[in-house]
């Protein structure tokens, strides 16, 4: 396509493990008790640019964790546009499918973050990921385990019919498909209930499934989303843990102990990466939500998206230290 490069070398096979998604550049300013009155100035401990987006942090929390993991997306060709290539790659992340847009902006989403670790999000313009199905004509789905929707309602150019076409071809294909929701503020929540039939695993955070089913408690969430052909859903519960809802079960699991939260940011993309690697490596669905909380737990007591999680290794030995229940 004329204008727009990419990376990817076609005689080369993808990684297994695809993350389709959100992809932005973060600043992160932290901590941001308040805003400094006009004309003055506020100092911060840290001001900083790295990777940000659903489907990237999930995609670097994967590598992290020792899953071979590649990241489809189209941003600017522009120097944001080169930065998050070159973080992507030191991570361990090959961009598979990167192509850079001269026409587009790479989106920038500044992170105000409190003493507290919660934060505030301004959203440059351009979006977060403009792939369209037309640039995924040559994908062979019979070369990949695992496609990973990282940030269902950012994808502009591809929510909707085309997206179950998508999810379609791979599982067709034999490929695990899950996907993450995020956020919207165009009120079209219910873009996701024609995918669900498409999807293995549905992972939304409990504010984003309760604008998604018009429900409130997380039981009447998974049996509404069970009744429109859900087959697996973990609800994030943040400090609550997370909810399993599988084959008419529901299984509660508690959240690992967190000593001190720095920073939210990126913790429920770094849940999908440890779910994600551990039904990858073949653990059972709720030891994989388990892995998936201690991936979140890491993340909250570090500052941004993507550096919470160090080693497949860490992430055991902080499942393996929880009293399980169910054992």
């Amino acid at each position: 396509m004329e204008g727009i490069h990419t990376p990817q070398d076609n005689r080369r096979a993808p990684p297994p493990v695809i993350c389709l998604g959100a992809a932005v550049m973060d600043l992160l300013i932290q901590p941001l008790e308040s805003l400094p009155a006009p004309g003055q100035s506020a100092r911060v401990e840290t001001i900083s640019l790295g990777i940000g987006g659903c489907a990237a942090n999930t995609a670097v929390g994967l590598a992290h964790l020792g899953v071979p993991v590649g990241l489809w997306a189209r941003v600017g060709r522009d120097l944001l546009g080169d930065l998050l290539k070159q973080q992507l790659l030191e991570a361990g992340v090959v961009p598979s499918l990167f192509l850079q847009d001269p026409a587009l902006p790479t989106k920038t989403v500044a992170l105000l973050v409190g003493p507290e670790g919660d934060r505030r999000l301004l959203r440059g313009p351009g979006p977060s990921n403009a792939l369209t199905l037309a640039d995924l004509q040559a994908v062979n789905f019979a070369e990949l385990d695992w496609l990973h929707i990282g940030g269902l309602y950012s994808l502009r150019g591809l929510i909707g019919p085309d997206l179950g076409r998508l999810l379609a071809q791979a599982r067709a294909a034999g490929v695990v498909t899950s996907l993450d929701t995020v956020w919207t503020h165009f009120d079209d929540w219910e873009t996701l209930l024609p995918l669900l039939p498409h999807l293995d695993y549905v992972l939304p955070s409990l504010a984003e499934a309760q604008q998604i089913a018009g429900v409130e408690s997380p039981e009447a969430i998974l049996a509404f989303l069970a009744q429109q052909g859900a087959r697996t859903v973990v609800l994030k519960l943040g400090d609550q843990g997370s909810v399993l809802g599988d084959r008419g079960q529901t299984i509660w699991v508690p959240a690992c102990p967190v000593a001190r939260v720095l920073d939210t940011t990126g913790a429920g993309d770094a849940f999908c990466a440890g779910f994600i690697a551990a039904r990858w490596l073949g653990l059972a669905v709720e030891q994989a939500v388990h892995w998936g909380n201690a991936c979140g737990a890491l993340t909250v007591q570090v500052s941004g998206a993507t550096g919470g999680i160090s080693s497949r290794s860490q992430v055991e030995a902080l499942v393996n230290g929880l009293s399980w229940s169910e054992q």
